[in-house]
């Protein structure tokens, strides 16, 4: 097995290879005493040391697993490309020797969808096969156990909670807030047929926002649930439902006139502005670090200022852009699923630096969690650590082989390969 390599750092995400460093100078007299004496010692004790090299470790996964790392533990579960071929099974193992510690098996019929971390447990997200909601239940990382199960699909909120989303057909859904740590719930609201938006702070959701058919909007506090304020927007153009109804960049977008979309602002539910927009399938809006961006399947960036509806910049040269840590993640073609990632200023989209050519892995809504894998000459892949905010790309390890994602967990990597099995790499901090 090839041992790891630490490239240290490698700034701005340069694809040539690195230049080398100039050859050290012939040593002195007296240096060259200290060394003869450090080779002779080795030679005294070199035959009794044991390789301390650390090993990698590999780790039963199937194709397209799903894993998270929590601390020293390392969950595996059968992945949503398993479905119809079990699918049903999460396993934890110890970091970072791999021992396996327990085995969880999802009642018959459930397949994972997920996994995630809540108050300190591993969050797994199911489905039922056919008809059925999506089903949540935390597991304790040490011992397996199941904590809860519920029914719903979890969101975080900002201040530590969780919301279990159910929704359904006719407006018979429902969400529920319910403590992390032990299922209890908390409040429960009704929601309508069109759903509910989030308004959140990058932390989790602050807001919940209702809209029903007929205008009536009310929004509520994440942490209690309690009405903060109630007001009405034109009803949906059809009287059933609105093309567009989320709420963007703190502001509520709903579809009046044929052809506009109206913003207002979620504290008063006052008509901030409205704008044309194209009727044409594939066309939603998003935050892109406090910029309202439009989004279709045609690709490049279209954003709007939240203050005034007005277009504030476009670039039809990049693939898409993804908010992260207050800067815009964009992408120009590369090769294959590595493409050429780019930082921008969201206000301007003017380009802050380019951290090079990567496939991305890892979580983009945790600081720190990005990672990036470039496929290198010799079947090998260097596996970054991509660094949003300050637009720096620095060199975790090179792995011999191809591998499809990887998470950090500071002192080890743990990767996928693509035809399944993980293999953990201890690399250091």
């Amino acid at each position: 097995m090839s041992a790891v390599i630490d490239l240290g750092e490698m700034r701005h995400g340069g694809d040539g290879d690195e230049p080398l460093p100039a050859p050290p100078r012939p040593p002195g007299r007296i240096a060259r005493v200290v060394a003869l004496g450090c080779l002779v010692l080795l030679a005294v004790t070199g035959a009794s040391a044991p390789d301390r090299r650390p090993v990698p470790v590999r780790v039963p996964a199937p194709q397209g697993a799903a894993f998270v790392v929590l601390a020293d533990r390392l969950m595996v579960a059968d992945g949503p490309g398993t479905v119809g071929r079990g699918g049903r099974v999460v396993a934890g193992h110890r970091l970072p020797d791999g021992e396996p510690l327990w085995r969880f098996t999802l009642p018959a019929g459930d397949h994972v969808l997920g996994l995630d971390i809540a108050a300190g447990g591993l969050l797994v997200t199911s489905s039922p096969a056919g008809a059925g909601d999506t089903i949540s239940t935390l597991l304790d990382p040490d011992t397996g156990a199941s904590r809860w199960r519920r029914p719903g699909y979890p969101v975080a909120t900002a201040a530590g909670g969780l919301l279990l989303e159910s929704p359904r057909a006719a407006g018979a859904g429902s969400v529920l807030a319910v403590d992390p740590g032990t299922g209890a719930v908390r409040w429960t609201l009704p929601i309508p047929a069109q759903g509910v938006a989030y308004r959140t702070d990058g932390h989790g959701v602050t807001q919940l926002v209702l809209v029903s058919p007929d205008g009536r909007v009310s929004v509520h506090d994440a942490a209690t649930g309690a009405l903060t304020h109630a007001g009405r927007v034109p009803a949906a153009p059809d009287g059933v439902s609105y093309r567009y109804a989320q709420v963007v960049a703190n502001l509520l977008l709903v579809d009046g006139a044929p052809g506009t979309v109206t913003a207002y602002g979620l504290d008063r539910l006052d008509a901030r502005w409205t704008v044309p927009v194209q009727e044409r399938a594939g066309l939603w809006f998003t935050d892109c670090a406090g910029m309202i961006c439009l989004r279709d399947q045609v690709g490049g960036a279209r954003t709007l200022d939240p203050a005034t509806g007005r277009p504030a910049w476009a670039d039809e040269r990049w693939l898409g852009t993804a908010p992260v840590d207050g800067r815009l993640l964009a992408a120009t073609p590369g090769t294959g699923l590595e493409l050429n990632r780019w930082v921008l200023e969201p206000t301007t989209g003017r380009v802050l630096g380019r951290l090079g050519r990567w496939r991305l892995t890892g979580a983009v809504r945790e600081p720190g969690a990005l990672l990036g894998l470039r496929h290198l000459t010799g079947d090998r892949t260097l596996v970054g650590a991509l660094d949003v905010p300050a637009v720096e790309a620095r060199a975790r390890a090179v792995l011999p082989g191809s591998w499809d994602a990887c998470v950090d967990s500071g002192t080890v990597l743990v990767c996928l390969r693509p035809a399944g099995g993980l293999t953990i790499w201890p690399v250091g901090r």
